[in-house]
């Protein structure tokens, strides 16, 4: 390769590279669940940053491995994310387990309750902030 077109080609890297820095962030992330009863994928928003970024992080790091659906009710919901659920007993009382912190409220117009949507699991906190790993 001629000096000349070993410029070009590194400008042209180099320009590839700066502009990259500017692109956009991707729409949504995925996620893998899988379970005894088959596997799903999640799409994770970026209108809810600090929720995406939460479980994200907590999905690499294995919080997630092994737990169980804590509460289950046919044709409407299922919620998971108990760390006391992991080695959990039957009879056991689930679904008061978590992290030591919350999440705060990301309510965005265009995101709305419906089937199939993954949303944090609160409670009655009174900033609506979430539980740190639950999740309906």
């Amino acid at each position: 390769m001629k000096n000349t077109q070993k410029s070009s080609f590194l400008l042209l890297l180099l320009l590839g590279l700066a502009l990259s820095g500017f692109a956009r962030k991707p729409q949504f992330y995925y996620v893998k669940i899988e379970t005894s009863q088959g596997s799903g994928i999640i799409k994770l928003y970026n209108e809810t940053p600090q929720h995406r970024d939460n479980f994200v992080k907590l999905v690499r790091e294995g919080l997630y491995q092994d737990l169980l659906f804590h509460r289950v009710i046919q044709n409407f919901m299922i919620q998971g994310g108990d760390p006391e659920s992991k080695n959990a007993k039957p009879g056991d009382r689930l679904g008061n387990g978590g992290l030591d912190y919350r999440v705060p409220a990301e309510f965005h117009p265009q995101s709305v309750q419906k089937n199939g949507v993954l949303a944090a699991a609160g409670d009655h906190h009174p900033e609506k902030a979430w539980r740190s790993t639950q999740f309906s």
